[in-house]
């Protein structure tokens, strides 16, 4: 009878322990904000979230009027690959554009807020290439939800621009539903009470987004040679030359990413090549303006390439900050360059003519000692000079002065 009261106590006591192991526990719930450019500074951030997802739920904010072709299929075949439950919520009065409507559409489910739209993911300027490409990969991500006429609704959305609101985007099963907060996401989804840990921006995340900006990058490519025409052509090895190399490999980095329009690189090339010649050869100025202008012109045609990238506001701060910084380098090596124009007058363009003073006596065959321009020399003449007399310098014979008694007529 005791063995069986303890047999009881002990079974008891181990379905009390197991108890929260058998009850579903809620999990962490990771929040990200998609805002802004799609750009590598986004894919580092979502790749961190999922990463820290552990198979549970993701909700990204999207706010975005889209960013770059390549940097959205790395963000849809992150969200594709992970165990976690994914969820888009475009918040009211938000956007979900070009390069984020396919970061959208590939989430698990999709909710979209009051006066939220979708869409319009026309390239610009029109590129018959990427126009294909991105029908065909919204009719991928279509189908995938389901929803029917998925070549129909893609073609749409690229071709004419379509641009969808909330009860069109539902009505066609694009959106799961209408969510006008985060805890109306949350309710919908049965992720109330999961504590919410927000994924954000972090030093990585901004310094991605800032160096793979198409501006940026080609003012790195300028700034990077320009120091390493400083290192080499004024100061000899001082560092500079070593930051000018990482600002090109930066630049080159970017480019690999981006892809550059081989007129923009041409641009750049001829410009920087101006440039150089101009802070080389001062004076010329009409190469000077010429390359300036010349890289301004391929950092607007390079925006204007990128079919989804539009600058910020602190992309144009950080694009005339990085400008002042390539002006006060290009103003360096210009004055420097003018410098190093400057000739260096000989010993004998120095010393020829000028008046000392014999300090010691100075005898034909007897060499002496003589101070010009506060300076000790050893000096020679044909003629007997008495210590104290004034001398005139008439040749420099190396580091020896050939000198006569001021006021003597020249032999």
């Amino acid at each position: 009878m005791r063995v069986q009261a303890h047999v009881a106590i002990l079974c008891l006591a181990l379905a009390l322990l197991a108890s929260p192991l058998l009850t579903p526990q809620p999990t962490d719930t990771l929040v990200v904000e998609i805002s802004g450019n799609i750009d590598e500074g986004k894919v580092y951030l979502l790749r961190k979230a999922l990463q820290e997802s552990l198979a549970g739920a993701v909700i990204l904010i999207v706010d975005s009027y889209g960013g770059y072709v390549k940097s959205m299929d790395e963000m849809i075949a992150l969200i594709k690959s992970c165990k976690c439950k994914v969820i888009a919520w475009v918040p009211p009065g938000a956007k979900a554009v070009s390069a984020a409507t396919g970061i959208a559409l590939a989430s698990n489910k999709l909710y979209l807020g009051e006066g939220a739209v979708i869409g319009a993911c026309k390239p610009v300027p029109t590129n018959e290439k990427i126009e294909s490409y991105m029908v065909s990969r919204l009719e991928s991500l279509l189908e995938g939800k389901g929803v029917r006429g998925a070549a129909d609704i893609a073609r749409k959305l690229v071709a004419e621009s379509k641009t969808l609101t909330v009860s069109e985007a539902i009505s066609l099963g694009i959106a799961d539903g209408r969510a006008n907060s985060l805890a109306d996401v949350l309710r919908l989804e049965g992720l109330e009470g999961t504590l919410l840990t927000y994924v954000r921006p972090d030093a990585v995340s901004d310094l991605l987004s800032f160096i793979t900006d198409p501006g940026v990058a080609i003012l790195f490519m300028i700034l990077g040679v320009l120091l390493l025409a400083l290192e080499i052509h004024v100061t000899g090895f001082q560092g500079w030359g070593v930051a000018g190399a990482v600002l090109i490999l930066l630049a080159l980095y970017t480019f690999g990413i981006i892809g550059i329009n081989l007129l923009t690189l041409i641009l750049v090339a001829t410009g920087a090549a101006l440039i150089l010649l101009e802070l080389f050869k001062p004076g010329i100025q009409v190469f000077g303006l010429a390359g300036t202008a010349l890289v301004v012109l391929a950092i607007i045609l390079e925006y204007y390439t990128q079919p989804y990238f539009s600058p910020s506001s602190l992309t144009v701060a950080a694009l005339l900050i990085l400008g002042a910084l390539v002006a006060f380098i290009g103003f360096i090596i210009f004055k420097a360059s003018e410098t190093l124009k400057i000739k260096t007058p000989s010993l004998e363009e120095k010393l020829i003519g000028k008046i000392g003073t014999a300090k010691t006596e100075i005898r034909p065959g007897k060499r002496g000692v003589v101070v010009v321009e506060s300076e000790e020399w050893t000096a020679e003449s044909d003629e007997e000079i008495h210590e104290g007399e004034k001398i005139v310098v008439i040749g420099v014979y190396g580091l020896i002065l050939r000198v006569r008694r001021a006021g003597s007529s020249p032999a």
